[in-house]
Order: structure tokens, then C-alpha cells, then sequence
């Protein structure tokens, strides 16, 4: 199943969009419905979406600014918006496709169509097998928040998961290399796609999308200031 969120603050909007989905493409499952920005926010930041139909304005904020919350979104999202000069500012933040009220049938599935074809696409990704209780569970790199050092096991935590490995950190600091994860800390690996926030103080800290902080070690700080400056 696709899990979408419509984020809309009419209700009128939520309820066509809902039958489109319905209608058109039943593969897609409505994970929520939200008609605020803080909302909207805590659950993508908790949960695994697919793909987000998001009003350009909606209590509490807009559209825009939830997508500009996370660094590399690994979600797909449409803009909806009554008014087309809207339109560019969605495209220059992330946005896979636009949509302008009314919505219609033909120019609905013809954004679906685009969309769901990179969704499909971004499926295929690369698995790693981790040891975990007595087997070996296939975990999505892409899901994989960070990973914390445990003696000689580590800990790959992933929005809706907590993994307990056999296998050292080490281990997969080699393994995810090419991956986008990086070694902020002797005892953390983190994927860099997940990081929302770097703040500084006198070492750091990193700021994931579900919330959760990461320490910076001071050797490293540079580093990371420069790659997400940069």
C-alpha cells in the first residue's frame, strides 16, 4: 500500500480528495487527515508517509514550511493550491507535482500517475539484513534513523522499529558508507537524510526527523557544520 497524508483545511477539500484516492487509485492508503501545520509535522516526523497532499495554506502555518522541515524529504508531495502563483514557490521546495482547485479527474491522474511511478521506483531500495533475535530481518535503509554503539552490538533504530544487532557499528559504518550515513560520535552513526537541524554549542547536537537528538563529538563538529552549511 502507498500510505498518503491530506493535509487541507476544508473540509470540502479533504472529502475530494479522499474519493479521488478511493476512486482511482485504491492502492493508496489515507494514514490521516489534518488541517494543521503542528499536526501534520508530528506525524510525519513519527511515522512512515509515502505520499503528502498538502494545501499551500493551512492553520498554524503552510504547506511549504512543513516540507522546508526536513533536510531531504523521503516522501513524495502535491500541492494544492487555488492560486497559481503559488504554484513555483511549491516546486522550488520539494514539491513532486501541483494541483490547482477545482481539481480535476484528468489532471489528478496524470500527477498520480508521475508520482506514484517515483514512489514505486524509490521502493527498490537496497535492504540490509540484520541478526536480531535468533534471525536475520530484512530492515529498508531508508527507514534507518541512527545507529548507537552497544559494546560489541549495535542498536538501528528506525521511525517505527528498534533493532538489537550482533553486529558491531563498525560493521555498518563500512556497510552504509555509500548510504548517506556518517560517524558523528564514537558511539552514533546517523543518516544524514534524516537530520532536521544541527545546533551548536560546545560540541553539538543533531536533531532527527522523529525528534530525536544526537551528540556531536567536538573532533567531528567541523566537520558536520561544514556538510550542512554547505
Amino acid at each position: 500500500m502507498i500510505k498518503c497524508l491530506i493535509v487541507e483545511d476544508e473540509i470540502a477539500g479533504q472529502t475530494i480528495l479522499a474519493k479521488k484516492l478511493a476512486t482511482f487509485y485504491p492502492e493508496c492508503s489515507i494514514e490521516g487527515v489534518y488541517d494543521n501545520k503542528q499536526d501534520a509535522f508530528d506525524h510525519i516526523r513519527s511515522k512512515e508517509v509515502d505520499l503528502l497532499f498538502l494545501d499551500v495554506q493551512i492553520k498554524g502555518g503552510t504547506g511549504i514550511e512543513i516540507v522546508e522541515s526536513f533536510k531531504e524529504p523521503d516522501f513524495e508531495t502535491i500541492f494544492i493550491t487555488a492560486h497559481k502563483e503559488y504554484a513555483m514557490e511549491a516546486l522550488n521546495n520539494n514539491a513532486s507535482y501541483y494541483l490547482l482547485k477545482p481539481i480535476h479527474d484528468r489532471e489528478f491522474k496524470k500527477g498520480m500517475d508521475l508520482v506514484l511511478e517515483r514512489i514505486k521506483r524509490k521502493k527498490i531500495i537496497p535492504t540490509i539484513f540484520v541478526p536480531h533475535k535468533n534471525m536475520q530481518v530484512p530492515v529498508n535503509i531508508s527507514h534507518i534513523l541512527y545507529l548507537k554503539s552497544d559494546g560489541a552490538y549495535a542498536h538501528i533504530i528506525t521511525k517505527q522499529e528498534h533493532y538489537l544487532s550482533s553486529k558491531s557499528l563498525g560493521h555498518y559504518e563500512q556497510l552504509l558508507a555509500q548510504s548517506g550515513f556518517i560517524r558523528c560520535h564514537h558511539s552514533f552513526l546517523v543518516n544524514s537524510k534524516h537530520v532536521v537541524q544541527l545546533e551548536k554549542g560546545r560540541s553539538g547536537t543533531l536533531i532527527l526527523s522523529n525528534g530525536d537528538t544526537i551528540p556531536i563529538s567536538q573532533r567531528r563538529l567541523n566537520d558536520f557544520m561544514s556538510l550542512f552549511q554547505g
